[in-house]
């Protein structure tokens, strides 16, 4: 398979997550790994209405929705996981020819951005796992889960897969971060930048807009069957928070790729600066001398200068394509821009 993200033999700086181990091991399956995951979310669903229908609660108002995004939020933070870690290893293939890095520097990379230690995913998981119990404590739940306090057996079942997801989100939530330091330090450090080859320089965007569309898609998938929720400024203030920190996942790793590509371009306009300047001092001195053979020569060299000026200037210098960022950014805002005037709506209108 291409772009293959295990790593095999001796000189690995560390052993493999628990989770990389996993999704290695759901690679080798002889099924495609996206039959897999939904299988596994139709498996979860289904465990969760059978306990439901055990306990005589297929009549209970509003908790379908709520099992379905159970059901489906554990095997989409897998296969994230796994696709995040495809995209790290793509763009930095991508991006091999633009970077000043030596072969072992660019395998260890290559190693470390598809493979977490193999404690820490553990550690962050359990961490958001105890954060979230805390906070069910102290904040208002979705009205619907008033229903599972006379559903013993489903409510164990659904507490059991609703918190496997927030562990696994506390793994992404480490993933993410821990990745997109190695992407900051890649891009800020190695990149060889040519303003008239952005392609390379570009390659990580398509990583970091999919990193912050996968952190709030949760977020927003929650918010939108529990629309209560908008209620609770605690939930709210989440919910903008997470928008927010999604913004700076896009941005931030790039940062140094940025700053390198504005560095270039400004020694670029400098250069032509200077050039013009000796253009016009000569050109102003042949026009006193009254010297036309030369004038015209002078003049189409200046041409020419400006026109290099104007296309340099023009080139962006943050490196992405404008339809990720607009992807990204709509992607972002877009769906909590629309739930809270959907809620104001409600309240004016008293619906």
């Amino acid at each position: 398979m291409a772009n293959k993200i295990t790593a095999n033999g001796e000189g690995r700086p560390y052993q493999p997550s628990w989770i990389d181990r996993f999704t290695n091991w759901v690679e080798r399956l002889p099924i495609r790994e996206w039959v897999f995951y939904v299988s596994l979310a139709f498996l979860l669903v289904l465990c969760q209405v059978l306990f439901l229908w055990l306990d005589d609660g297929l009549r209970s108002e509003g908790l379908l929705p709520v099992i379905v995004f159970n059901g489906l939020f554990t095997p989409f933070l897998l296969a994230l996981v796994r696709l995040l870690d495809r995209q790290a290893v793509t763009a930095l293939n991508s991006m091999k020819p633009a970077l000043d890095m030596t072969k072992p520097e660019f395998d260890t990379y290559q190693y470390k951005l598809a493979n977490m230690p193999s404690r820490a995913p553990l550690i962050a998981g359990l961490t958001l796992l105890v954060m979230v119990i805390l906070m069910e404590r102290v904040s208002t739940g979705p009205i619907r889960y008033a229903a599972l306090e006379q559903l013993p057996s489903f409510g164990i079942v659904f507490h059991i897969v609703d918190k496997s997801s927030a562990f696994l989100f506390g793994v992404i939530i480490y993933h993410t971060v821990r990745q997109l330091i190695m992407v900051n330090a890649i891009s800020s450090n190695y990149p060889r930048v040519s303003l008239f080859n952005l392609g390379p320089l570009q390659a990580f965007s398509k990583l970091t807009a999919s990193t912050a569309v996968g952190l709030v898609v949760g977020v927003y998938g929650w918010m939108l069957i529990n629309p209560d929720l908008l209620a609770d400024p605690m939930s709210l203030a989440f919910a903008g928070l997470s928008s927010i920190l999604a913004a700076a996942v896009f941005v931030w790793p790039l940062v140094g790729t940025h700053r390198r590509m504005e560095m270039e371009k400004t020694r670029m306009l400098q250069e032509l600066d200077l050039h013009l300047e000796v253009a016009f001092s000569e050109f102003n001195q042949r026009l006193c001398d009254n010297d036309h053979p030369t004038l015209e020569r002078l003049n189409g060299i200046i041409s020419s200068l400006e026109i290099q000026y104007k296309k340099i200037a023009a080139v962006p210098t943050w490196p992405w394509r404008p339809e990720t960022a607009q992807f990204a950014l709509a992607a972002i805002a877009l769906p909590l821009i629309l739930t809270i005037l959907q809620v104001f709506a409600e309240q004016a209108l008293g619906w």
